[in-house]
């Protein structure tokens, strides 16, 4: 009876170890744990632009990519396109513009757009900002 409680202890520890997240147990890349990820290693092209729409020029379109300096995947980017009156002032604020692919790849780009609708043609210049992403699988 004795053997019978220690072993229902230990497997109550053992149950207790596993399912406390003392154990990090999710493998990525051949190694274990997080990434730690730097948005300095991600970098927004110098190409990037902002241009009326040919087809209709109240629309300002901008647009560019963003490189992945790192060697892991940048996973759920956030970046932000603001765009400016001429005296400096916020016109419009994009926080979801499209990204493809969603994720950044290791040492790899994603191109994103935003749209904003500017009838008066009042835009003057814009700025992208990378806000967050993550490195862990």
């Amino acid at each position: 009876m004795e053997f019978i409680i220690k072993i229902v202890i230990l497997i109550s520890i053992v149950c207790l170890v596993f399912s406390s997240g003392c154990i990090e147990n999710t493998n990525a890349n051949s190694t274990w744990g997080e990434k730690k990820l730097s948005l300095d290693t991600l970098q927004i092209s110098n190409s990037t632009v902002g241009n009326r729409s040919e087809l209709n020029d109240s629309i300002y379109y901008v647009s560019g990519s963003i490189s992945n300096k790192n060697s892991f995947e940048a996973l759920d980017p956030k970046i932000q396109v603001t765009t400016y009156y001429a005296n400096g002032t916020v016109f419009a604020v994009n926080d979801t513009p499209y990204l493809k692919p969603q994720n950044i790849p290791a040492t790899g780009k994603s191109y994103f757009y935003a749209r904003f609708e500017d009838p008066n043609k009042q835009i003057s210049r814009f700025e992208v900002k990378i806000l967050s992403a993550k490195g862990q699988y």
